[in-house]
């Protein structure tokens, strides 16, 4: 993963019509159109403490699910998600979409959702007791005919439309 670096600033991306990151002679663009923004930053805002936080907690956590993601889909979540927490709108919750579960949860912050037709890997961004805050992992998900989250979409749901993602851990080889 990237290692953050002072000289790191949000932007709104009016070529793109998104949120974006300057990280020096690279650029990381956001899905995260205007009309999502809480505050959109009208002129740079730094890369502050509080989403170095962020990242790093995300990163670690990262490393304790044995996920396979690549180090690059490690990067861009957890870019997302400082995004995600610092500058997007409120979300209610829409369960309406998901299945409830009786053994509802999340492992080290991976879990489920599913639908009456498909299911998907999400990443729970902010957990309340009431509601949990999820950004979509996998490519997309159709919610109903005609309406489908995008990977890295976030999406608000109760506790109980979460199934716990427990990755596989790597065999251990005992001589």
């Amino acid at each position: 993963m990237l290692q953050p670096d002072t000289n790191w600033y949000w932007f709104y991306d009016s070529q793109h019509g998104c949120l974006s990151l300057s990280m020096g002679e690279m650029q990381f663009t956001t899905p995260y159109a205007y009309k999502v923004l809480n505050r959109s930053p009208v002129k740079a805002a730094d890369f502050d403490l509080q989403d170095l936080e962020h990242y790093s907690l995300v990163a670690r956590e990262l490393e304790l699910t044995c996920t396979t993601f690549s180090a690059a889909l490690k990067t861009q979540l957890a870019l997302n998600i400082c995004a995600a927490l610092r500058f997007h709108k409120p979300l209610m919750p829409k369960s309406w979409f998901f299945n409830r579960h009786n053994n509802p949860g999340h492992y080290h912050h991976l879990a489920y959702l599913t639908t009456a037709t498909s299911e998907a890997r999400v990443w729970v961004v902010e957990e309340k007791p009431s509601s949990c805050l999820c950004m979509l992992l996998s490519p997309e998900l159709e919610l109903r005919q005609g309406k489908t989250m995008k990977q890295f979409e976030l999406i608000r749901v109760t506790p109980d439309c979460l199934l716990p993602c427990l990755e596989q851990y790597p065999q251990l080889k005992r001589a």
